[in-house]
């Protein structure tokens, strides 16, 4: 990235008529790079980077906290009845309480981001008897074809 004086001196250069290339050798960069600096001085008329934003969540602070009672309220009572709770089950009340639909793999991000940890079976233990192991997944996956939501 250039900083603010390269940038300026690029320009002036070009305004000198210096080539592209030149520049960009002068610099110390690549010549799309400098491309990229007079089409954006063009179109801005400023060398400085503008602010911007992506697309705004829905998920502000808030709502963050919000979410994270309830999912707590649907693990906690899902725990009291000895079963577990689905990322599919917590997308559908993510969907309910702010009305937003996410896919399976950001809802797993946002459990992330709220401090919630996906458990699995561990393929292997080192104390463990691996025909202990084998009949432990065998059993898990009868039992729960869905994922597990514990809190750190």
């Amino acid at each position: 990235m250039l900083s603010i004086s390269e940038r300026k001196l690029a320009l002036r250069w070009y305004n000198e008529g210096k080539t592209q290339q030149d520049i960009a050798d002068l610099v110390g960069c690549h010549q799309t790079s400098i491309s990229r600096l007079i089409t954006k001085f063009k179109f801005q008329k400023n060398v400085k980077n503008i602010l911007r934003s992506g697309r705004p969540t829905k998920l502000n602070s808030s709502t963050f906290l919000k979410l994270k009672t309830s999912i707590l309220k649907k693990i906690n009572s899902a725990n009291d009845q000895y079963n577990n709770v689905s990322t599919k089950k917590i997308k559908e009340l993510i969907a309910n309480e702010i009305g937003v639909v996410y896919s399976i793999r950001h809802v797993e991000r946002i459990m992330h981001r709220l401090g919630f940890n996906l458990i699995t079976p561990r393929p292997q233990h080192l104390r463990h008897d691996q025909e202990k192991v084998d009949d432990f997944r065998d059993e898990f996956k009868k039992n729960s074809k869905t994922n597990i939501w514990i809190m750190k």
